[in-house]
């Protein structure tokens, strides 16, 4: 009813809007003389009209509007007007968790310095008001956006009669730790600190994220300042990230207008990005050279826009994508025993299938989008943690993207690209019983004059087994594969190491396509209960590389391997695990274990990928990225 009030009284608003637009729609001209019309002025002055004179009448009469709403809502909502919306916001930490009475001084001095996360803000990210039909669908989706965010460890969204017909909304919340100095203390073939890290997901409990990094591992050593906030210009996305790494600076912006939740219609996104890494090839084991790498410079700019068809929660996606790449590379250089800090120029000739994968270019595309996608929601518990609650979606997508590349606007000296791509990926998501088995798969590729080049694909199978006479218990499968076929650009996967097969160094085993086995046991222990999380694992891994035409390759023949570890929660039901692993090789030329002390990689929230394999995607927008 307000919203029809609203237009009625749009509808008078040209009446006063055709007197003021008499009145200054006129401009002195140039020479101090006449008067001329301006038409950007009566525009904007008729435009001002407009707003004010809606925005007054509507207020006279919002009185009458909200009461005459209310008595036609509750016509028409099977479910109950929405009548009141409580916000509870829970602590970070509860001094009743606890009998020590310091340890509870403790918590309370915490709670008192970490700043709540605001009730504005959790007020503006669900998806209903007072006076709105309650809607189980809304309220679920509005758990999610709120759970989205690192600084909510859980988000529940609850309704009760309000004994008038209405509903009374309940939105309870509790907050994460959102002030953190994390050292990045690994053990990884030696003691690491890979990371130094200040981070403020949630300054002035506004979710407007700050943080100060300094990252070192392997080849990359960086140091960055990155600022974003997720309510920009309403539900606006917005982030910007400035940093030097080794070879050089970068900077990473991007503005998002995203889907909301199943609810969103339409998505809009901006990104630009500019830096110079280095693109780290591993080498065989016995070789001379550790690592051999290639300065590459890349500036990435785009502009992309969707719409959203269809029901909630069973939808169609079609988007356009405008972009600009430009790749350049600098001279090679290699590094002994892993001495990323005495990098010396590439001994000899550079072996063709590198030289292959540096040649400079660019290209101006552009990018149709299709996709098609059908998910619910189900609650489950110690998925990814020990304890967590995690909104599993449970359905299928599919996507895909096709453009043209043309070889304009790119600098002088570098190859301009006229090609044909593609790119299609699709994941299901389904129940079994208490039990979760999720796959996927992704290929992208490109057409030029020579025929197709840069075929990427991967695809993984991974599967949580549990059994209710079994509490506490889950069994982890994963069989994943990757590999690239007639590559022009900086492609090399390799076998070992964290995100591979942990019993192996890392990047060992160099190569070009790969298949990999995981199979573990993850028992959560039943105490202690009340503090934090404890667990235990077991677990067994499977792999080959092959060579492929990636530089450096071999074929690796298999490798098993057989370890076991502890798994941490700082607190009851956290998402975030660490883990401490020892791992057994099987088979191969050394046997040592390997003592590995990380986060858990294998979450389903994440998603599952292959690392070195993604870090080569040139085509990465699609249907998914909206």
């Amino acid at each position: 009813m307000r919203y029809l009030l609203c237009a009625y009284n749009c509808l008078l608003a040209p009446v006063l809007s055709i007197r003021v637009f008499a009145l200054f729609g006129f401009a002195r001209s140039s020479d101090g003389g006449s008067l001329k019309h301006d038409g950007r002025m009566s525009r904007m002055v008729l435009i001002v009209a407009l707003v004010v004179f809606c925005g007054l009448r509507t207020q006279a009469v919002s009185a009458q509007a909200d009461t005459v709403q209310v008595d036609l809502v509750r016509q028409f909502c099977d479910a109950g007007v929405i009548t009141d919306i409580e916000v509870i916001r829970g602590s970070v930490f509860d001094p009743d968790s606890t009998d020590i009475g310091a340890v509870a001084w403790v918590y309370r001095l915490m709670d008192v310095v970490h700043i709540r996360t605001q009730e504005s803000f959790i007020r503006r990210e669900v998806l209903f008001e007072e006076g709105d039909c309650y809607d189980a669908f809304l309220a679920q989706e509005s758990e999610r956006l709120l759970e989205s965010y690192g600084f909510l460890t859980e988000a529940r969204v609850t309704s009760k009669p309000d004994g008038a017909g209405g509903r009374h909304v309940t939105v309870s919340t509790l907050d994460e730790w959102s002030t953190q100095v994390d050292l990045g203390v690994t053990y990884d073939e030696g003691l690491n600190l890979e990371k130094i890290q200040v981070t403020e997901e949630n300054f002035l409990g506004q979710g407007v994220f700050a943080e100060f990094t300094n990252r070192n591992r392997l080849e990359t050593r960086t140091r960055s300042v990155s600022v974003s906030t997720p309510r920009l210009f309403g539900r606006t996305d917005a982030s910007i990230e400035v940093g030097r790494d080794r070879p050089g600076d970068f900077i990473n912006q991007h503005v998002r207008y995203p889907f909301i939740g199943e609810t969103g219609q339409y998505s809009v996104r901006q990104g630009y990005s500019r830096g110079t890494s280095f693109y780290s090839y591993s080498t065989p084991l016995g070789d001379g050279l550790s690592q051999v790498l290639a300065p590459q410079f890349r500036e990435v700019i785009e502009f992309s826009a969707a719409q959203r068809f269809g029901e909630r929660g069973r939808s169609i996606i079609a988007g356009l994508t405008l972009s600009r790449d430009v790749t350049r590379f600098g001279t090679i250089e290699a590094a002994a025993d892993d001495n990323l800090d005495e990098l010396v120029p590439f001994p000899g000739v550079v072996p063709s299938p590198l030289s292959r994968q540096i040649k400079e270019r660019g290209a101006s595309r552009v990018w149709l989008h299709l996709g098609a996608s059908q998910m619910r929601y189900q609650e489950y518990y110690g998925i990814d943690g020990l304890r967590d609650r995690l909104l599993v979606g449970l359905g299928y997508f599919v996507g895909a993207s096709a453009g043209r590349g043309f070889g304009v606007l790119v600098p002088d000296g570098v190859i301009g690209m006229k090609e044909f791509f593609g790119r299609a990926n699709t994941s299901f998501t389904a129940p079994i019983g208490s039990s979760i088995l999720h796959g996927g798969a992704y290929i992208e590729s490109r057409r030029a004059k020579d025929g197709w080049q840069d075929v990427l694909a991967d695809a993984e199978l991974v599967a949580y087994l549990r059994n209710q006479a079994l509490p506490g218990q889950t069994f982890f499968f994963r069989a994943s594969m990757a590999g690239g076929w007639n590559t022009t650009m900086p492609y090399q996967l390799s076998l070992g190491g964290r995100d591979g097969l942990r019993s192996l160094p890392e990047d060992s085993y160099p190569g070009g396509r790969t298949v990999r086995f995981l199979v573990e046991d993850r028992i959560v222990l039943p105490w202690p209960s009340r503090r934090f999380d404890l667990g235990m694992t077991v677990f067994a891994d499977m792999g080959r590389v092959w060579s492929g035409d990636a530089p450096f390759g071999i074929d690796s023949g298999w490798h098993k391997g057989l370890g076991a570890g502890l798994r941490f929660a700082f607190r009851r039901g956290a998402r975030h695990v660490l883990r401490a692993d020892v791992a057994f090789p099987v088979n191969g030329p050394d046997t040592s274990p390997i003592f590995r002390v990380t986060f858990e990689l294998n979450r389903l929230a994440l998603g599952f990928l292959t690392p070195d394999h993604f870090r080569s995607r040139r085509f990465d927008i699609g249907a998914h990225s909206f």
